[in-house]
């Protein structure tokens, strides 16, 4: 029997076949219109879209006719309310699965899209350089090493001189969520696969290597989070309170969300 240790090539081919089981499992799971509907409702009224929007706002004027790519896109939240702002929106996935669900769900809104098949770490020419906004929301976070700064990088490639990127991540201090993650694992119930949130140190530092300006990050969702992991998990209250949409005081140390948003030289 051999006791030789796997190769690298061989340890990230293993990580990248998992990571796909995990993913095609989720957007392989029959498509809910009600559920859609309530995160869409949910991020319309959050902090984030609320930030995004501003900012968006005060670099280009107007949402609309901004070109703009969400990389890693899914069910596309963001391309949607985008699109309903007037923006040329793109999503970019690398499951079919996740780009068919997008197409049904912005067509049944009466939305136009760019739909592209496509790795964020192997960037083409069909997408590099041509945005004015490229967006991620819960994305960035399923690489490990050297890939996570390659991902942001994807954010730089996808922009044209002058663009805007907006990453959206977990917060590596927000307690309510490191405990209900790890309180999944060991039931063996998480799941998202590999998911290492980032600090504002790091993904501050993975910007500037790859060449961003004027990063900016905001942490929210403090009372969110309490929201979404305990309420309606452990008190087993349903329907997530009132309060949990509000901003806190504790969002800036303990958000659920870490914000990164920085502009390509």
């Amino acid at each position: 029997m051999s006791t030789q240790a796997p190769s690298m090539e061989a340890a990230v081919r293993q990580a990248g076949a998992t990571g796909d089981v995990v993913w095609d499992r989720i957007w392989s799971q029959p498509p809910s219109a009600e559920k859609d509907a309530t995160l869409l409702a949910r991020e319309l009224r959050s902090r984030r879209w609320s930030l995004i929007t501003a900012r968006l706002t005060r670099e280009f004027g107007s949402l609309k006719g901004l070109r703009t790519i969400e990389l890693g896109s899914g069910r596309g939240d963001l391309s949607v309310l985008l699109a309903q702002r007037g923006a040329r929106v793109t999503l970019l996935d690398v499951n079919d699965s996740a780009l068919s669900r997008a197409r049904s769900r912005l067509e049944g809104l009466g939305l136009s899209a760019d739909y592209v098949k496509g790795d964020l770490l192997a960037p083409d020419a069909s997408w590099s350089s041509k945005f004015d906004v490229s967006l991620s929301s819960g994305v960035i976070e399923h690489f490990r090493g050297a890939e996570r700064a390659e991902a942001v990088r994807a954010h730089h490639t996808a922009l044209r001189t002058g663009g805007l990127a907006v990453v959206a991540v977990p917060y590596a201090w927000c307690v309510p969520y490191r405990i209900w993650k790890c309180y999944l694992e060991l039931r063996s119930w998480w799941p998202y696969g590999m998911e290492i949130p980032y600090s504002r140190r790091e993904l501050r530092k993975c910007a500037r290597r790859v060449g961003f300006e004027n990063a900016e990050t905001w942490t929210m969702g403090f009372l969110q989070s309490i929201g979404v992991h305990w309420w309606q998990r452990v008190v087993g209250g349903g329907v997530r309170p009132e309060w949990a949409d509000s901003n806190s005081r504790l969002d800036s140390m303990m958000g659920l969300v870490l914000l990164l948003m920085a502009r390509r030289a």
